[in-house]
């Protein structure tokens, strides 16, 4: 790729002489991730697609010129899924890209290096680990859309060198600092990827949704790991982000959809890896409990609005939404969620020391008292929690109080 190429595309990505728009800041990921830009290791921003992972590392590097006196020209972002490096997809890239933005910037200082999508180059690991054991003055923040954003057989190069970051779709409380007037309804409905919740047009909302779940499949899945009966896993996804909080057995899915039980199992790890599900598993201090067979995982979509596009029976689905939505609200502060049951209980999801259980309405039926009471009584170190429709007495609280305080 000749080097004249190279810079026309730096220079539309790149600060040095536009004003990059940089949308709505997203404070809490500023929060955490901006006091390590000064630290020596690699930032790995992580995250399901289009969840504004792009975004936050452009505000990154405006927060490092305002608030560090860093030089516009310090500052070099790559975007790997500009057109213009299709066929360019190998790491001698990286080399010929910082020759080309260190002729034309003369920066002599400090680079902040920032790659979006870095998993598109393969063996990008090696090329960065060189450049920091010979301490080049280089910090890298790097991006990707995969939770094994590291492949296997170079994730040792990195080791103790990086420090990763997982970014989401938007809280219910970002929701409202993008759109005072959204209401829960329609986080329920339609989810938290920033351009859904700007675009006004419902009909455009759910366009958008269905070509984010289509890149998510072939980019992240089908492209990635080279899927050649994309029909069967289509058909597989549909299914399983339709029935979000079920359990999943393999063996029934794979008489189901006439697949080998391994390429089941290797298609839902595709999907989590790409964070289109999250899995929660059985709750047990005993491991041998926790990874008996017949305690089948749960798995949950990680946007609502991924739900609506492949299920129109949303009306119908009221409780489904509920547990869904407690489930993302969890994971902003909890890496450890899981579920209990046992033959007539069940509890939809257990955090440290609280056992919760979600109902879509004020009507509350008893099996949900009885499973937290159940599980309380095996466990009486555990507080209990239900989340309920608009309902606020002892141990409940309203499903929109719980996303904007938490516990």
């Amino acid at each position: 790729m000749k080097k004249g190429v190279i810079l026309s595309v730096l220079k539309r990505w790149n600060i040095w002489e536009n004003n990059i728009d940089t949308g709505i800041k997203r404070k809490k990921y500023l929060k955490e991730i901006y006091p390590y830009l000064e630290r020596k290791e690699v930032l790995v921003i992580k995250g399901i697609r289009r969840s504004g992972k792009s975004t936050i590392m452009q505000q990154l590097m405006k927060e490092l010129v305002k608030e560090r006196n860093v030089i516009k020209k310090q500052l070099l972002y790559l975007n790997l899924e500009d057109h213009n490096f299709t066929q360019d997809l190998k790491v001698s890239l990286f080399d010929t890209v910082l020759k080309s933005y260190l002729e034309h910037t003369q920066n002599k200082k400090k680079v902040y290096f920032f790659i979006d999508e870095v998993q598109r180059v393969p063996g990008w690991e090696r090329w960065i680990r060189t450049k920091y054991d010979l301490k080049e003055n280089i910090k890298f923040v790097v991006s990707g859309s995969s939770a094994s954003l590291l492949s296997k057989d170079l994730s040792t190069l990195l080791t103790g060198r990086n420090l990763a970051f997982t970014i989401r779709p938007l809280s219910f409380n970002e929701l409202l600092t993008f759109n005072k007037k959204a209401s829960l309804q329609e986080y329920l409905e339609f989810g938290g990827f920033p351009e859904v919740v700007l675009e006004q047009s419902t009909s455009k909302k759910l366009k958008i949704l269905q070509q984010y779940f289509e890149d998510i499949i072939h980019k992240d899945i089908i492209d990635r790991h080279s899927i050649r009966n994309t029909k069967q896993l289509i058909n597989l996804a549909h299914y399983l982000i339709g029935s979000a909080g079920a359990k999943v057995s393999i063996n029934k899915l794979s008489r189901t959809f006439g697949i080998s039980k391994d390429a089941i199992a290797n298609y839902i790890n595709y999907m989590t890896d790409a964070y289109l599900l999250f899995e929660v598993p059985f709750f047990s201090f005993s491991a041998k409990v926790k990874h008996d067979v017949a305690r089948l995982p749960k798995l949950y979509a990680l946007d609502n609005g991924l739900i609506n596009v492949v299920n129109i029976t949303y009306s119908k689905n009221e409780e489904q939404m509920f547990e869904n939505t407690v489930l993302i609200k969890l994971l902003e502060n909890y890496r450890k969620i899981s579920y209990w049951s046992d033959a007539k209980s069940e509890v939809d999801f257990v955090v440290e020391k609280r056992a919760i259980n979600v109902t879509a309405t004020d009507k509350i039926p008893p099996r949900e008292w009885k499973g937290l009471e159940a599980f309380q009584k095996r466990h009486k170190q555990f507080s209990t929690l239900l989340i309920t429709k608009s309902t606020a007495q002892e141990n409940t609280i309203s499903l929109k109080k719980f996303l904007e305080e938490g516990f």
